[in-house]
């Protein structure tokens, strides 16, 4: 490898973007909007160079998105309130009730925890959020039950198996999503424009929102479409939706894969036979 001020760039560029991913994560406030969209915009800077200009290969970009996302690994995301119901919802389950017909807030009322860290999980939370029921998907509730098991006594090792479960997600999203575009004939470097994106890195595996869990079963279903295994698509795409309902409004677009191929089946072709 030729040593070049190009590569010099890259890797201060890559320096750069490591130490704001700590900072938004371990140390900004989440009320100092000013710095925080500063950092937001340095990050999508330093994102676009790395993935137009840097001197990096595909699979070091790919060590790359991994990295920032494990720089966060042991973070108690703080711009986001969420993870707290979610870990609420995990213990419910682990303790064998079910979080569609308690609201945190009236369990704390009848001096009823149920969970361990109860009063923690509902401050953090916050009031809004701990007077309504849960209305979290089936998936997304095995994922907070995965983090439960591990970390059923500490908020911090149950953000970890949370966050390791995004981690690994989107990990998922790179693999089969290279494989589409490939057979789109596309760019690999395409799926970069996801993966180093930082909104996508901060929002996701940053606040532990899972989306990125939806977003893999949604790139799964298509993989499976372009294979013509309908079957499994529409396996993969049910996961989608249990983890998201998001995954719903792209119900239209994956008709147009499924009716033409449901009504050229044998099956359909001889039923309309004797209907006709």
């Amino acid at each position: 490898m030729k040593w070049t001020a190009k590569w010099s760039i890259s890797l201060f560029v890559l320096l750069c973007s490591c130490l704001l991913y700590i900072y938004v994560s371990y140390f900004l406030p989440r009320t100092n909007f000013i710095t925080l969209a500063t950092c937001w915009i340095s990050l999508f800077a330093c994102s676009y160079y790395l993935i137009q200009h840097a001197v990096f290969s595909v699979k070091q970009l790919t060590t790359i998105a991994i990295l920032f996302r494990m720089l966060m690994l042991f973070e108690i995301p703080e711009l986001s309130q969420d993870f707290y119901r979610f870990i609420w919802d995990g213990r419910m389950l682990l303790k064998g009730f079910n979080p569609y017909l308690y609201t945190p807030k009236n369990l704390i009322a009848q001096s009823n925890p149920i969970v361990n860290q109860a009063q923690k999980l509902v401050t953090g939370m916050g009031e809004l959020n701990a007077s309504h029921y849960t209305n979290y998907p089936p998936f997304s509730q095995l994922c907070y039950v995965i983090a439960a098991i591990f970390g059923s006594k500490s908020i911090l090792i149950s953000v970890i198996s949370m966050r390791i479960q995004i981690i690994l997600a989107d990990i998922g999203i790179l693999y089969f999503g290279k494989k589409i575009i490939k057979q789109l004939q596309l760019p690999v470097k395409n799926i970069f424009l996801y993966i180093l994106n930082p909104f996508v890195i901060i929002e996701l595996t940053g606040n532990l929102h899972f989306e990125a869990v939806m977003t893999f079963f949604l790139v799964l279903s298509l993989y499976f479409l372009f294979k013509k295994k309908w079957i499994i698509a529409a396996v993969a795409l049910g996961l989608s939706i249990s983890v998201k309902l998001i995954t719903l409004l792209f119900l239209p677009v994956f008709a147009l894969f499924f009716i033409p191929h449901l009504f050229s089946s044998k099956k359909w072709v001889q039923t309309k036979k004797k209907i006709f």
